[in-house]
């Protein structure tokens, strides 16, 4: 695996951009209705790194769907360019998160799977990135964004 696309795994690996539109496609949680309590809502604003320092913005953006359950959006930089993803699962248990997204880079194809804590207005946690070259992994945290920001 290149350096490179070392990087560029796991920074895609993380999800969602700060100043990117969001463009992924919502998905739907399987088994739990938005009404959980600790559901998050809103859109959420920070960043991820990987244990090789490679690092950008995160996005992600809550909302409930047409059938009532909680659906989730993300976008992430790498190198600096917006990265939209494709929301594949959303699972909310108590305050645990899961989000399984895919995603295309510089012609590489991955998966991402985001996995944190609901902290308040704070999400954070860990991701592992996988593709044909390999996993990546490192942390994220995202923050609820005020509105109108």
């Amino acid at each position: 695996m290149t350096m490179r696309t070392h990087a560029l795994t796991t920074l895609l690996a993380l999800v969602v951009s700060c100043a990117a539109p969001l463009a992924a496609a919502p998905a739907k949680n399987a088994d739990k209705p938005a009404a959980a309590a600790a559901a998050p809502k809103g859109e959420y604003k920070g960043s991820w790194k990987g244990r090789d320092d490679s690092s950008g913005d995160l996005k992600i953006k809550f909302a409930t769907g047409a059938d009532a359950k909680l659906t989730a959006e993300a976008v992430f930089t790498f190198e600096g360019t917006p990265v939209p993803t494709r929301t594949k699962t959303l699972k909310i248990e108590g305050s645990r998160v899961e989000l399984a997204f895919s995603w295309d880079v510089q012609g590489v194809s991955a998966t991402s799977k985001l996995t944190g804590e609901i902290k308040g207005d704070r999400l954070e946690g860990t991701y592992e990135s996988t593709t044909a070259e390999g996993p990546a992994t490192g942390s994220w945290s995202v923050t609820r964004a005020a509105a109108g920001s």
